[in-house]
């Protein structure tokens, strides 16, 4: 058996090329199949981790190659090349879904890197798979756990009402067993407007078992956990007639939402790299010809002619500015980043965010205003936290401009287990329900990206911390965030 860290297959039909490819692909310890042609491509079968694809090829497109390789090996990822590449091209590449798209001839390093990544992606993938496996198997086992257990476990009388709970679900719940005895389970887990539960419930009831119904349980606190239940008819034993199950796979669902973002965010990142050069030289060449064109119209003799021609060129600056400022969110969203930790105090942060804040939010009648936290010291980078601070208070004044102003307050305090919180808080018209603030290209704005916000919460990722948006009672929105305490 190989000890080598992967299988590679090479289709590519120039015969010197290939030969360099895997000269260079030595320094990864992996193992490559060279085909010349599609036919031979799919006669090598599956059973390989990454396809580097010619998009030219004898017999056929790489295009129309790469979802038949995909069949023969789900797990693995695609890498298209090519010597004539394209943004249209780029695009049906990703379309297809392919890791990355390089083009011909490609630097060793960037081959090398993209490959390592492509394998660490197929890694990731088999370790999440391998999870799955693992959570579906616990479930499995947790059904038939006793009240030691942790899993809720609830019985219900011939009413659907509650006639015990087991520690762990009084606990999830931050109930006490006189709070919820006799008690109707849909009103108790707030799952009273949900007609699965509830249909599924009345099936248990008329003595048939029903698995895997998932709901989300309200709890006192007032957190959300989702639940999986299953429902099991005993037969109306001791006035105990439906024995009801439930795994908190909170956590599980949001492993399967960060995996699928940072899948998304791969291909997004392999896909800016590669053209953020093409797309730069254009734009900066029309600024140019913008300054070139201003200067001529300041000259000209008609000055209501040149007045005319400036106000379109100030427009036509505008949005190049603004396609400039797009694609430095992709890259910043995209490229791999690392974060210079140092002692950070988190009342002068606030001193000097305020510096350069504070006039700004006066012209848009917000009042900006912080704690002082003299002793409140962070480890992070303090260029990344200021980013992610100057961003929250920028969505807040957005936010409140349209109704006349308001006041944003930052804030930081010591937290649980060695965490400082950072809060930026407002009292504007709070968020939106239902929205998924941090999911890349989600905005509620008229001209925003959607990734302001997705950046905030990488940022705040690369510290080992978290983040979370949410309305407050009394009206506007509180963005907190955790960092390590120093």
């Amino acid at each position: 058996m190989s000890d080598r860290r992967g299988r590679v297959l090479l289709v590519e039909d120039n015969e010197a090329l290939a030969d360099n490819v895997c000269e260079i692909l030595e320094d990864l310890e992996v193992d490559v199949t060279v085909a010349p042609t599609a036919a031979a491509a799919l006669e090598a079968g599956g059973g390989f981790d990454l396809a580097l694809l010619d998009v030219q090829l004898p017999d056929a497109s790489g295009l129309e190659l790469l979802p038949q390789l995909r069949n023969r090996a789900p797990h693995a990822e695609m890498v298209l090349m090519t010597g004539q590449g394209s943004l249209e091209s780029a695009i049906e590449a990703v379309r297809h879904g392919a890791f990355a798209y390089l083009l011909k001839p490609f630097d060793p390093d960037a081959l090398l890197g993209t490959a390592e990544r492509a394998l660490a992606q197929v890694a990731l993938r088999r370790e999440r798979s391998a999870l799955s496996r693992a959570l579906s198997a616990s479930e499995a086992l947790y059904r038939g756990v006793v009240e030691s257990a942790d899993v809720l476990i609830v019985g219900l009388d011939a009413l659907g009402n509650v006639a015990f709970c087991n520690r762990f679900a009084l606990e999830t719940h931050g109930s006490e067993p006189e709070d919820v005895h006799e008690q109707p389970f849909l009103e108790i887990c707030g799952a009273a407007e949900d007609r699965g539960i509830a249909h599924a419930l009345a099936r248990a009831l008329a003595g048939e078992s029903v698995r895997g119904r998932q709901a989300v349980l309200h709890t006192r606190a007032g957190e959300q956990r989702i639940i999986r239940w299953a429902f099991t008819p005993v037969g109306d034993e001791e006035g105990i007639a439906v024995i009801t199950v439930g795994l908190d796979v909170t956590e599980e669902v949001d492993l399967r939402k960060r995996s699928a973002e940072a899948e998304a965010l791969a291909a997004i990142g392999t896909l800016t790299a590669g053209l953020a050069h093409e797309i730069r030289n254009p734009l900066n060449a029309a600024s140019l010809q913008l300054q070139l064109l201003a200067r001529r119209a300041k000259k000209l003799p008609d000055e209501a002619a040149g007045t005319g021609i400036l106000e379109r060129v100030d427009v036509v600056r505008k949005e190049l500015g603004r396609l400039t400022s797009m694609l430095g969110d992709f890259l910043g969203l995209a490229r791999p980043q690392e974060v210079d930790r140092e002692d950070v105090l988190m009342g002068e942060l606030f001193r000097e965010i305020a510096q350069l804040e504070t006039e700004h939010c006066a012209e848009h009648g917000v009042e900006l205003v912080h704690a002082t936290c003299e002793k409140v010291h962070v480890i992070a980078d303090r260029a990344r936290v200021r980013q992610v601070i100057v961003n929250l208070i920028a969505n807040a004044r957005e936010a409140m401009a349209d109704n006349g102003g308001g006041r944003i307050e930052l804030d930081a305090s010591p937290g649980e287990d060695g965490w400082i919180t950072v809060a930026v808080r407002d009292d504007g018209p709070g968020l939106p329900e239902d929205h998924e603030v941090f999911e890349p290209f989600v905005t509620t704005k008229a001209a925003g990206t959607g990734l302001g916000l997705a950046i905030v919460q990488k940022i705040v990722r690369l510290h080992g911390g978290e983040i979370s948006l949410r309305n407050r009672p009394e009206g506007g929105a509180v963005a907190e965030f955790t960092l390590p305490a120093a």
